[in-house]
């Protein structure tokens, strides 16, 4: 991994584990996936523009499912907003690595590593109250928040390939896509199991699962982000 790569190159996003993580980052922007070049046709300024709509639009939706979370207590929308605010955090972390402060990525990336890690041992430990507290959410608002998100997801995945070199197929977009397609997928099974067993707990289980799956991801961040600094520190 490049630690003190110029601002001027475009960042590599295969060895970046905040991009590897989630349906429109590195594998979208950065080839990975399949059906296009290994960089959007435009070069740099391009990959920064990609960057910023991805940020943006996960932020926007990581806002939309934490108000819906509020309203119905569903623990998977919960799980689903953490999923989306981290890939906007990670499309942020790699703006600034692709900007005038590319040292600071690696610092930001432990930040990121870290908050995603408490977030989703808080969220496992809600979760398990909301077992033990029989609690019951709204199904049918959080299944349309879902929804909503699924939708959102796909065509966001489409639009971000718009702009590449390349065939864009359904595979493409399901390569890209389907790391958050499946939690919140689950996130519907879920809730549909709630609502016939008139209990809340799959709900609950399913928002613990997917808030597991994240703690590898803040693991890789935290680790990549130390080693980073480490081998930073001895260049210097």
């Amino acid at each position: 991994m490049v630690v003190d790569a110029p601002a001027a190159q475009p960042y590599d996003f295969s060895h970046d584990p905040a991009e590897k993580g989630g349906a429109m980052d590195g594998g979208c922007c950065g080839g990975s996936c399949g059906g296009g070049s290994s960089r959007p046709s435009g070069g740099s300024n391009d990959l920064k523009h990609t960057m910023r709509m991805a940020m943006a639009v996960n932020g926007l939706l990581g806002l939309l499912l934490l108000g819906a979370a509020n309203a119905t207590q569903a623990v998977s929308l919960w799980a689903a907003a953490l999923l989306v605010l981290n890939h906007a955090a990670g499309h942020a972390v790699a703006l600034v690595g692709l900007g005038r402060w590319p040292d600071s990525r690696l610092r930001l990336s432990m930040l990121q590593g870290a908050a995603l890690a408490v977030a989703a041992v808080v969220l496992v430990v809600t979760a398990g109250r909301s077992i033990a507290g029989m609690a019951i959410p709204d199904v049918p608002l959080a299944n349309l928040a879902l929804l909503l998100a699924i939708g959102v997801t796909v065509a966001t995945a489409t639009l971000l390939f718009a702009g590449r070199r390349g065939t864009l197929t359904l595979r493409a977009i399901w390569l890209c896509a389907r790391k958050d397609i499946l939690p919140l997928g689950a996130g519907l099974v879920g809730l549909g199991a709630s609502w016939l067993l008139l209990d809340g707990a799959p709900d609950a289980i399913v928002g613990a699962a997917v808030a597991a799956f994240l703690l590898p991801a803040a693991w890789a961040l935290l680790r990549e982000g130390s080693a980073g600094e480490g081998i930073a520190g001895r260049g210097r």
